[in-house]
């Protein structure tokens, strides 16, 4: 029986490094490329930032601290529909394999806002912030953590929706 768990774990910790890696390589593949403008705030400047600001109003109560920020735009000069469908399609393959919850969903005539979430056991949570209009693609990523009642309760309607499917 503990064999097992543990087995089981190590699974779940391998599965939950190897998503977090996927948006890291997500970013730094795209992070050099002269089409896209790339900023990294890292944890010492979130920490900093956390003087003035509580995260978990900005985001919703998932984000109690934000230990980095990133963000990859498209230029609105390099993006070429190859290019920007490319971009589009790794976006939506990486929130699908990343196992998100769309938080919000906001749809204009020119322009397209996702807010997806997702938080683990370990109360580890990610935050991105998808936007697609006439000026461009942005991806933005929240990384931090969360209350242990947030991630509780993230895993309970988690598994409510997966018995509902």
């Amino acid at each position: 029986m503990k064999k097992t768990l543990s087995i089981l774990s190590l699974i779940f910790l391998f599965t939950t490094v190897v998503e977090a890696q996927t948006i890291d390589k997500f970013f730094k593949k795209y992070s050099n490329d002269d089409n896209f403008e790339y900023i990294s705030v890292g944890k010492g400047m979130m920490k900093f930032a956390s003087i003035f600001t509580d995260y978990s109003v900005l985001t919703d109560g998932t984000l109690e601290t934000v230990s980095s920020l990133k963000v990859l735009k498209l230029k609105k000069e390099s993006a070429t529909e190859t290019l920007s469908d490319k971009f589009t399609k790794e976006i939506e393959k990486l929130i699908e394999k990343g196992d998100f919850e769309t938080s919000l969903e906001k749809r204009d005539k020119n322009s397209r806002t996702y807010i997806y979430k997702r938080v683990d056991k370990r109360a580890n949570a990610d935050v991105i912030v998808y936007s697609k209009d006439i000026t461009g693609v942005s991806v933005v990523w929240l990384k931090g953590k969360t209350s242990q009642e947030e991630a509780e309760r993230f895993q309970e309607e988690k598994a409510t929706k997966g018995k509902e499917e």
